[in-house]
């Protein structure tokens, strides 16, 4: 992603979160997103061991009834794209094509209100933790523009879970004489091990290790003990997924 683009969705989420008097999250990013790529609403489907998945939060009723849907009839854009780990864009729900590869789904969710729908999967390589489905209650396809935003926002999103999920794990950690808790330590260790053996940058190195953490409901600190413990090696073609 280019640093322009990134920088203008980073200072629309944070506007928007100022605006609304709450802190940047992955809840707030949701609703950010939705003014700005232009969409009715937002849902954060997440996965995170169980296999099916759950939704972590939804700008209105249609977003939890299109989750409801995909995790009872186990089809739909969402459902495709978290097995793919690639973006579905169905602009048009009421298209013979949609109808043809999701029919009990389509049917439902043009009841529930939508028209369109847009998943784009929140991944690290191979890994995949969820999806941030977007809907309209009209059809009609999404421009590149938006497109690109919607990517940028996905990615801001996974990292703000994965910040969650560390700090979650290592901000009750007791810190020694030394001024470093053991686990912080053992998670740059882990992390430098990684960047070394999948040929990657050090924030890449943490991203995937807190993704895998992430899938496998795991804590962090566990998996970077394996890791430097050798019990656990990662790779860029690494077939680790939650599903």
């Amino acid at each position: 992603m280019s640093g322009e683009r990134l920088a203008k969705v980073l200072a629309h989420l944070a506007g928007e979160a100022a605006a609304r008097g709450v802190a940047t999250s992955c809840e707030a990013a949701c609703e950010a997103c939705v003014s700005l790529i232009g969409v009715t609403g937002a849902q954060l489907t997440l996965m995170n061991g169980t296999g099916r998945g759950e939704s972590r939060y939804a700008t209105n009723d249609i977003g939890a009834q299109l989750e409801n849907l995909r995790f009872t009839l186990g089809e739909g854009p969402c459902e495709d794209s978290i097995r793919s780990g690639t973006p579905v864009l169905a602009g048009d729900l009421d298209s013979w094509d949609s109808d043809r590869r999701w029919p009990l789904y389509v049917r439902a969710a043009v009841a529930a209100g939508a028209r369109a729908v847009f998943v784009f999967p929140l991944r690290s390589g191979a890994i995949r933790i969820g999806a941030l489905v977007l809907h309209r209650t009209s059809p009609g396809p999404l421009t590149q523009e938006q497109i690109l935003d919607a990517h940028v926002v996905a990615d801001v999103i996974m990292s703000l879970l994965l910040d969650e999920l560390t700090m979650a794990h290592l901000d009750t950690e007791i810190v020694p004489l030394d001024g470093m808790p053991l686990s912080r330590a053992e998670v740059h260790q882990a992390t430098g091990m990684l960047s070394v053996q999948m040929g990657v940058s050090l924030d890449e190195a943490l991203v995937r290790l807190r993704a895998h953490a992430f899938a496998h409901d795991q804590p962090v600190v566990d998996v970077a003990r394996d890791i430097v413990g050798r019990r656990l090696r990662l790779s860029p073609e690494s077939s680790s997924d939650p599903r």
